[in-house]
């Protein structure tokens, strides 16, 4: 099991696991995320200081997180997702590590995490293990978005 970033012959892999549990786990909460990103992962992630990484094991993708710059000292922490049969592995907290370094390399000041209120085990990973912090929520149509902030040191 290792974290490497994004090839190109991912993307079909990244595309399934990512849209399966949307679809499976929070299929009302897929209209609050577009799936442009993941159209041309490289592109979208490619300028220096953003990165879009995946855990492998055996061969398959089992997470996935990536960070795109949001402004010179803002980073977005997005795509966080680990396979339902991988789960309780760590496997998150460890994308997570991985990101929040990748940040901290490029001397972020800030990590903005966005999720729907569904998405509670995400939350709690970051709420609770990488003290993030809830700053905001709202309302976009149906859907409650909950904003974390992480500031780095």
């Amino acid at each position: 099991m290792h974290i490497r970033s994004y090839q190109a012959p991912d993307s079909p892999d990244i595309k399934t696991l990512i849209s399966s549990v949307m679809k499976k786990e929070y299929p009302g909460d897929e209209k609050a995320y577009e799936y442009g990103d993941l159209e041309n992962i490289a592109h979208a992630y490619g300028n220096l200081k953003e990165k879009f990484l995946v855990m492998e094991e055996g061969g398959q993708i089992i997470g996935t997180v990536g960070i795109k710059q949001d402004s010179e000292t803002t980073a977005l922490l997005r795509r966080l997702f680990v396979h339902p049969s991988h789960r309780g592995r760590n496997i998150g907290l460890m994308l997570v590590d991985t990101a929040l370094d990748f940040c901290k390399m490029n001397k972020y000041k800030l990590v903005v995490f966005r999720a729907t209120a569904g998405m509670a085990s995400a939350i709690k990973l970051l709420t609770k293990k990488k003290n993030f912090v809830e700053s905001e929520r709202l309302m976009l149509n149906d859907i409650e978005i909950v904003m974390l902030h992480y500031k780095i040191c």
